[in-house]
């Protein structure tokens, strides 16, 4: 997965589907890119969180976590107990052969990503591509259904119980390549 996704919906649709007892925050632009935050749900409820987790070893925020390796990386076995939450999406982008390409399932107007939170910031978990979808990119966010969601975050199952939701949605998947730019010749 690259480094943007959308939350582009109703705030309204979002308290329904999450089962939320009030509107949640609202981020201020539908495009989220690293840093910037997000709406995440958690065990103890809902907030913004920057997009990203600060390590030692490296000046930029990690951004994703692949599924693969979360239980092996020191950075994220200790918030496979506490820190899993849910990252509130409608849509993500890649950039095959540079354009930009939103990528939405097609039964779902409202995704929820599998994220990992240290309560200062979060990553998304990455999976390898479904088949639709491995012509775009080697990654995509892990995308939990519905009757998921609640099990991920909840920290009372231990990680064993729920790595295997860490799997690749089988789509279809809408994909949208953004029109080019046609440069701007007399400005």
């Amino acid at each position: 997965m690259c480094s943007r996704f959308e939350l582009n919906a109703d705030p309204g649709a979002l308290a329904r589907r999450f089962g939320l007892t009030a509107p949640p925050p609202w981020p201020q632009a539908s495009e989220r890119r690293p840093t910037d935050a997000i709406l995440v749900i958690g065990a103890d409820g809902f907030g913004l969180m920057p997009w990203g987790l600060a390590v030692e070893w490296q000046p930029a925020p990690l951004i994703n976590a692949r599924a693969e390796t979360l239980a092996a990386k020191a950075t994220f076995r200790p918030l496979l107990s506490g820190g899993r939450v849910l990252v509130l999406a409608s849509a993500w982008w890649e950039w095959p052969g540079r354009v930009k390409t939103r990528i939405a399932p097609v039964d779902a107007d409202l995704l929820a990503f599998a994220g990992l939170s240290d309560g200062r910031g979060v990553v998304i978990v990455t999976c390898a591509p479904s088949a639709g979808l491995a012509a775009v990119h080697d990654r995509m966010p892990v995308i939990l259904p519905p009757e998921s969601g609640a099990a991920w975050i909840d920290g009372s199952k231990p990680f064993e119980a729920v790595a295997p939701l860490l799997r690749p949605h089988a789509g279809p998947f809408a994909i949208t390549a953004a029109p080019r730019r046609q440069p701007d010749l007399f400005g």
